[in-house]
């Protein structure tokens, strides 16, 4: 802009310029402001693929392999906390990375648990294949394990009166209860060697049904928070442009003869002054 004095204020710039006539007398000054756009620094986006950390888990076959792909997770996790902690990544992608992350380790973990179960059941069943057939338990035995077992019912009942708990709590801790028995059921049979092959695949099928279905929640619950976040980009977007028509709209101010004149600007380049002369007062 020649001709003109630019200074800049905060996120201000400032143009000014003086104004004479044909004579070379000083008549005026027109001052124009214009706010600077702003410019938001882009941050980096996360270094994570939900599909590969996922699919890894699902191809997991050994209770080795399980626990290899558990130890890069955690690893992966470790990474997007740093990130985190630079602040030059963008902040809601990483948290929503790790939490999958985190989600699709816990499916990881179970599934190398429950690997180390049918690896060992398998084992027992072969040793069972060569071993001969041992005397089936007495009625003896079997009653006093029965005994066992309702003396274990009768501590747990107190304790549950002592710890005096709600009806909701006592409902989760049943709930959790029986899940605890049922691992530890399938656990007890795979290595007590009484499980057949068909027994096996069975537990096989649920096994790998129960960390498919965890692991789906994961990634339904990443992608969910990823398409809410692109959905409130579009929506902000759209509102920016709406009312960005007018957010760089310069202010003019004239001031001739000692008076200052607000000036409505339409926005083009050329301004051109006329009080009984023409002034120039081109940017």
């Amino acid at each position: 802009m020649n001709g003109w004095d630019v200074t800049v204020s905060g996120n201000t710039t400032h143009y000014r310029k003086r104004l004479y006539d044909a004579y070379g007398n000083h008549v005026g000054t027109i001052g124009i402001s214009r706010p600077m756009k702003q410019t938001a620094k882009k941050k980096k986006p996360a270094l994570y693929s939900f599909k590969q950390v996922s699919s890894q888990v699902l191809q997991a076959k050994t209770s080795t392999k399980a626990m290899q792909v558990s130890n890069s997770i955690r690893a992966k996790i470790g990474l997007l906390k740093k990130q985190l902690k630079n602040g030059d990544t963008d902040e809601e992608e990483v948290l929503r990375a790790i939490l999958h992350a985190e989600m699709v380790m816990r499916a990881c973990n179970k599934k190398k648990k429950n690997l180390k179960m049918e690896e060992a059941a398998e084992r027992n069943i072969k040793a069972e294949e060569e071993m001969p057939v041992e005397p089936e338990e007495s009625p003896d035995e079997a009653e006093s394990e029965e005994e066992i077992k309702e003396l274990e019912q009768a501590e747990f009942e107190a304790l549950m009166e002592k710890l005096e708990l709600s009806a909701d709590e006592m409902m989760e801790m049943a709930k959790e209860t029986v899940e605890l028995d049922e691992e530890l059921d399938e656990m007890a049979e795979a290595l007590s060697g009484s499980m057949t092959p068909e027994d096996l695949e069975q537990l096989k099928v649920k096994h790998r049904s129960d960390e498919a279905r965890d692991i789906l929640k994961a990634d339904l619950k990443y992608l969910k928070a990823l398409f809410d976040r692109l959905q409130s980009e579009k929506e902000n977007a759209g509102k920016s442009s709406f009312a960005g028509a007018g957010a760089y709209d310069s202010g003019v101010m004239l001031s001739l003869g000692g008076v200052d004149m607000t000036v409505m600007d339409t926005g083009t380049a050329n301004t051109t002054v006329e009080t009984g002369g023409a002034f120039d007062a081109e940017m």
